[in-house]
């Protein structure tokens, strides 16, 4: 009687798991029945053209925008201010008087030097006529023409004293900030202003590592900078450094633009985008096309495929690709898409592989 008791039980317990199988695969089968009632998820995006371009690589720099002529004005010698020609951050003519120190001992001294000066030579043409008389001996007259050169020579060192305390502009330029006054003791080597020529050439100055130290002289680079100038200025390299900079093995360039609207001011640090090497065929596609994973970076084609009923459907496909720079909004694709391809743009960040797609149709005027 345990036995069979045992029997009932365990097949009553076989049953009953059938029984609770079937109901839940019944279950299961209704859900997905339920779930495939529903259409496919699918998403909508923007198309964009691969367009074929002729990619030239480049590499970018910082550069230093310098004027072709730039000083820093200052006085060789120690003096009080009498005048003073030329106005802070104003445009000066060559040969203008800007500064002007106090010159009346040294032009006291030179009257006297000059007056010296007439009578050594006085003297000096008397000592001739007696030594053609030989009423004079030479020695005498040697003497006399040595007194005459040293008069000359004094007269000549007063004169040279007075031009270094009166400074003229030396080209047309415009003048720095200063805070000088008349009547202003200045001590020599004081910066008087800073001086920067009027010039429609600008130099640019910039640093490549010694690998592309094969830039030569007359290559063509582009200047950039945000916030002074709305798109690239073109420009050429006129020069370049003798030798590697030892510490950073870095090798200096100089370059030059026309700047007609003096928008560059010396000292303003800009991008120097330099080629190098020979021009590659690439792709170009937005900005917007492109994503990126712990893999590197990929886009997603826009696939067509038949339906098993004969319709035609729009598939997401992921394609890897290799980027160049960006230019602007778009970037260079070197590998992974062919002219031509349309290629998901604005809308991609919701793509996965595979996933159902429609093309937003753009309205006339509307942008891409």
């Amino acid at each position: 009687m345990s036995l069979r008791r045992w029997l009932f039980t365990l097949l009553a317990c076989v049953l009953l798991v059938g029984a609770l199988g079937a109901y839940k695969t019944l279950q299961i089968r209704e859900a997905i029945a339920f779930a495939e009632s529903f259409p496919e998820h699918s998403e909508t995006v923007e198309v964009a053209i691969a367009q074929h371009q002729n990619w030239q690589p480049s590499v970018k720099a910082s550069g230093e925008v310098l004027a072709p002529q730039s000083i820093e004005l200052r006085n060789e010698l120690e003096g009080k201010i009498v005048a003073l020609g030329f106005k802070a951050g104003e445009q000066i003519k060559q040969g203008q008087l800007l500064l002007k120190l106090d010159t009346r001992e040294e032009q006291a001294r030179l009257d006297a030097a000059n007056a010296e000066t007439e009578l050594a030579q006085l003297a000096m043409k008397r000592y001739q006529k007696l030594l053609k008389q030989n009423a004079s001996s030479r020695d005498r007259y040697d003497q006399a023409q040595s007194e005459l050169a040293v008069a000359k020579a004094n007269a000549e060192s007063l004169r040279a004293i007075i031009e270094k305390k009166t400074l003229l502009a030396p080209f047309d330029a415009f003048t720095g900030l200063h805070q000088l006054e008349i009547g202003q003791f200045i001590s020599a080597n004081t910066l008087i202003t800073h001086l920067v020529g009027i010039d429609q050439r600008v130099w640019v100055d910039f640093n490549l590592p010694q690998q592309q130290a094969g830039v030569s002289v007359n290559t063509p680079v582009h200047i950039y900078s945000a916030g002074l100038l709305q798109q690239a200025m073109p420009g050429v390299v006129i020069a370049r450094d003798a030798a590697v900079m030892a510490q950073s093995r870095n090798l200096r360039f100089r370059a030059e633009i026309q700047d007609s609207q003096h928008r560059l001011k010396p000292g303003v640090l800009v991008e120097v985008d330099v080629p190098v090497g020979a021009s590659q065929s690439a792709v170009m596609l937005p900005g917007t096309a492109i994503r990126r994973d712990n893999f590197g970076a990929y886009v997603y084609r826009i696939q067509e495929k038949n339906t098993e009923q004969g319709q035609r459907e729009l598939r997401a496909q992921k394609q890897s690709v290799s980027l160049g720079p960006n230019q602007g909004e778009q970037v260079i694709v070197l590998k992974g898409v062919a002219a031509g391809e349309r290629i998901a743009a604005n809308g991609a960040y919701k793509l996965r592989d595979g996933m159902l797609l429609n093309i937003k149709v753009q309205q006339q005027g509307e942008q891409p």
